[in-house]
């Protein structure tokens, strides 16, 4: 078969170069607060020069087509502002941090929260609506009892797609399993193998930390500002808690995301109706974020947030996402890189790989998870019929990588969802997900020791 005619792999990879570059100038050179949305752009647009002789007729095709595959991942980000912001003029989460703070030991508080998290995605079928909810309320219990912003949201983002990962009801489990025609269940059991020991890894590695790293006395935190018994050991007004149950009990009818989230504003700002009465301050939170008043000053730093005004910068955010992966993949380097990398595997361990990474270099380049599994499962799935690959195999690997790695990119509507819902950049709570670290360095050391056993015999 005669070898199809690409670019040297150099000029197929510049987007990535001009990318990091781009990030490397805005970060250290011309320092901007909010870097990446102008890297995305400058990245795109320079890699447009580089392929300006391509009909413009390809750029806006992609460009739709991206949007159109980020949209209700914006749309969702626009739910949850007016959930938190909801949720915390309701008090429900505060409720929430009253329960965490009374049932969590703060000993145990990070491998604790992380196997919350974990249990709450497995029920709900989504890392985003655990976050969304448990995982704010949570980070609300962390600051009160003065863990780092940065290692509990790793411990959260960790169980939250573990959970995510081995649901029956997730939407990327279920995506990477009819992409490639495994049975949702035989999915579920060929993932247990390195999922689960990957996560027993990450929760002793959070104990460590908890324990031996970081271990606050909680009696000796800001005595003098927050009387943890006149806030904290209020009566538990349970009813509070009806929104998070009809948001995580909907899951169980598949509703959509956005409706549940829908449901849990409506039903918060009801029963604030009831309590409280109508006022403008309850339409003025949902524009602009809730202002608590409680006249602490670290209580209200601790209860205010959400709005729609909060998610804007992240919007902003996937949408010039958007503009790079449609440069990308409208200009024909995505499809330069899929030609080189078959014409380089040449066994199963190598398509395994190469599923592995295209996925992540689809999480970076399209910011969008379900291409990261669309896309190498339909460029693989030849190859791999050829090799006799398991099916399993090839669902295995798109999680492995595609799922997992999404969170950990800033600019990926993952990344982008989890540092807008926990309040914490990505790359500051990135060393700490130890669980999809793990995972990813597990998963490719099996394939990699695979692969040389398989040469030496």
């Amino acid at each position: 078969m005669e070898r199809e005619k690409t670019k040297p792999v150099i000029f197929s990879l510049a987007p990535i170069f001009y990318l990091v570059f781009s990030i490397l100038f805005f970060k250290f050179v011309w320092v901007v607060p909010y870097p990446h949305p102008y890297a995305l752009t400058i990245a795109g647009i320079f890699s447009y020069l580089q392929r300006s002789n391509r009909k413009f007729l390809f750029l806006q095709s992609a460009f739709r087509k991206n949007l159109y595959s980020v949209f209700p991942a914006m749309e969702i980000l626009f739910f949850v502002g007016l959930l938190i912001a909801s949720w915390a003029y309701s008090g429900v989460l505060f409720t929430m941090m009253q329960i965490g703070t009374s049932l969590i030991e703060p000993k145990f508080f990070l491998p604790s929260i992380a196997i919350v998290s974990a249990i709450a995605a497995m029920v709900s079928g989504s890392s985003w609506t655990t976050a969304g909810t448990l995982g704010v309320a949570l980070m609300g219990v962390s600051k009160i009892l003065g863990f780092p912003d940065v290692m509990s949201a790793g411990a959260i983002v960790s169980g939250c797609y573990f959970g995510d990962k081995l649901s029956p009801l997730s939407d990327t489990t279920n995506l990477a399993s009819s992409l490639t025609h495994v049975p949702i269940w035989s999915h579920i059991r060929h993932m247990l193998k390195t999922t689960c020991f990957s996560f027993l890894l990450a929760v002793f590695c959070f104990y460590i930390l908890n324990v031996f790293v970081w271990n606050p006395n909680l009696e000796s935190l800001n005595p003098n500002q927050i009387s943890f018994s006149e806030y904290l050991t209020k009566d538990i007004v349970y009813w509070k808690l009806i929104p998070v149950l009809i948001v995580f009990g909907s899951s169980f009818f598949h509703l959509p995301v956005r409706v549940s989230f829908l449901l849990g504003i409506l039903s918060a700002f009801l029963f604030s109706l009831f309590e409280f009465g109508f006022s403008f301050e309850m339409l003025h939170s949902l524009v602009f974020g809730y202002k608590s008043q409680t006249g602490d000053q670290t209580w209200d730093l601790f209860l205010s947030g959400g709005g729609i005004v909060s998610i804007l910068p992240t919007e902003i955010l996937i949408f010039s996402a958007v503009w790079f992966g449609a440069v990308v993949e409208g200009f024909g380097y995505l499809n330069e890189l899929l030609i080189h990398i078959k014409h380089w595997a040449k066994n199963q361990f190598d398509i395994l790989l190469s599923t592995m990474g295209v996925s992540f270099l689809l999480n970076m380049m399209t910011a969008d998870q379900y291409l990261s599994l669309v896309i190498p499962a339909r460029a693989f799935r030849t190859l791999a019929i050829e090799k006799k690959i398991p099916e399993k195999d090839i669902s295995r690997a798109l999680e492995d990588s595609g799922t997992i790695t999404s969170p950990l990119i800033p600019w990926n509507s993952c990344g982008a969802f989890m540092a807008s819902s926990l309040g914490v950049p990505v790359l500051s709570f990135f060393p700490f997900v130890f669980f999809n670290l793990i995972h990813v360095f597990v998963s490719v050391s099996i394939l990699i020791y695979k692969k040389i056993k398989l040469k030496s015999s």
